[in-house]
């Protein structure tokens, strides 16, 4: 059973990370080491807006008592395609390959926990019905 605070949790995490890429959207570019990162800011704009929305269809569906288990699902896609993007990024030499690696083994971290938690909520949905 996935302990009830996981699922807020992870909600609340992305809300924040969001807002953080909000705020400073040139940060995920000077996090990566990149040659330029206010060129990144589109981007981190763009990451942003999707972490806040994928942080609040979880916590809607969470407390409207709906299945989390898509919305965690997401999550586990959007880190996917992160862990992608940061590799491709270490690859071209546009960013620190050091960083750039780091973070994509952070957000390959991230998909493969979101991922088996996702499996979990699906069962115990199933369970329920």
């Amino acid at each position: 059973m996935i302990p009830p605070v996981v699922v807020p949790a992870l909600g609340l995490t992305r809300i924040v990370i969001g807002a953080g890429l909000l705020i400073n959207p040139a940060g995920i570019g000077r996090a990566l080491g990149a040659t330029d990162p206010g060129q990144t800011a589109p981007v981190g704009r763009l990451l942003g807006a999707r972490e806040i929305a994928i942080g609040v269809g979880t916590l809607v569906a969470w407390r409207r008592g709906q299945s989390t288990a898509p919305w965690v699902a997401a999550q586990a896609i959007s880190d996917g395609s992160d862990t992608v993007a940061f590799a491709a990024a270490a690859i071209s030499g546009r960013v620190s390959p050091v960083r750039g690696w780091g973070m994509a083994a952070f957000a390959a971290s991230g998909a493969v926990s979101e991922a088996l938690t996702a499996v979990a909520l699906a069962r115990e949905d199933r369970a329920l019905q």
